[in-house]
């Protein structure tokens, strides 16, 4: 019997990993060589395009930490904001809120000023009805002189010393009172300024009101506690004329004064 002759059987050989790798690294050379020489080549042809400002690769977590500390700080403004509106129409008993503004040397803000006047100040300045105030000396002139009360309120913005707080009371009253007035009156409102004037009055966020009353009698309080009178009808006048005259220290809280007597004449 005849037999077909057995052919020998062919063992699989599995290609090696390493063979693998090195075919799949040189087709990812061959494609990206591919890539790099279209690139050079639209390159010779294209016009050459500006690269665009870097992207921030700032983290989430990070953006979201400034954003949170941005809102916070807007909050804490408009906080500071809506405060110092509410407390700028504050009024004190019998009397009512005319103006403000703040005392400022150079860019430096010293004290923000608030202005008060007694119920019976409509009546007095009732001449000056309808007309316009600003620039008006007559009008200053009355109001200074009236007898009605009327109250300076200041808070300290910054820390100043009490000398100096006492030297600029000093220089501004004698460059409006007559020498031989303001010289009789030194040594009691001397007296008045030392033991208003103290390190802790001076401090940043200290308030301070002077009141005039019956234009007679001027007083000066630290946080409230009275700290003594001088009866003076010509310390009023000067003290008065400070904030609203021709010369006052500050023209922009001046301005917001006279505005707000002049609403309030004519409501």
């Amino acid at each position: 019997v005849l037999t077909a002759p057995t052919m020998p059987l062919k063992r699989s050989r599995r290609v090696p990993k390493f063979t693998l790798l090195a075919v799949f690294m040189i087709v990812i050379l061959a494609v990206f060589s591919v890539h790099d020489t279209e690139a050079n080549l639209g390159a010779k042809s294209a016009k050459p395009v500006e690269e665009p400002a870097p992207v921030s690769k700032m983290p989430t977590l990070k953006k979201i930490g400034y954003i949170s500390l941005g809102a916070l700080a807007t909050l804490k403004i408009a906080s500071h904001i809506l405060s110092s509106k509410a407390s700028s129409v504050s009024s004190l008993p019998g009397q009512t809120f005319v103006g403000s503004g703040i005392r400022a040397k150079g860019p430096i803000s010293v004290y923000s000023v608030k202005m008060f006047v007694g119920n019976r100040a409509k009546g007095a300045l009732s001449a000056f009805k309808g007309k316009e105030l600003k620039g008006d000396s007559k009008f200053v002139d009355t109001l200074s002189k009236s007898g009605f009360q009327k109250t300076i309120q200041i808070e300290m913005l910054r820390t100043v010393t009490p000398t100096k707080m006492i030297n600029s009371f000093n220089d501004a009253m004698s460059a409006r009172i007559p020498k031989s007035t303001f010289s009789k009156l030194e040594g009691s409102l001397g007296d008045l300024l030392t033991k208003s004037f103290t390190p802790k009055a001076s401090s940043k966020g200290s308030q301070i009101t002077f009141s005039m009353t019956g234009g007679t009698s001027f007083s000066i309080s630290v946080e409230g506690e009275n700290q003594g009178s001088i009866w003076s009808p010509v310390l009023c006048q000067a003290f008065t004329d400070l904030y609203v005259g021709p010369k006052a220290v500050s023209s922009g809280a001046r301005d917001n004064i006279i505005s707000g007597l002049q609403e309030y004449i004519n409501s």
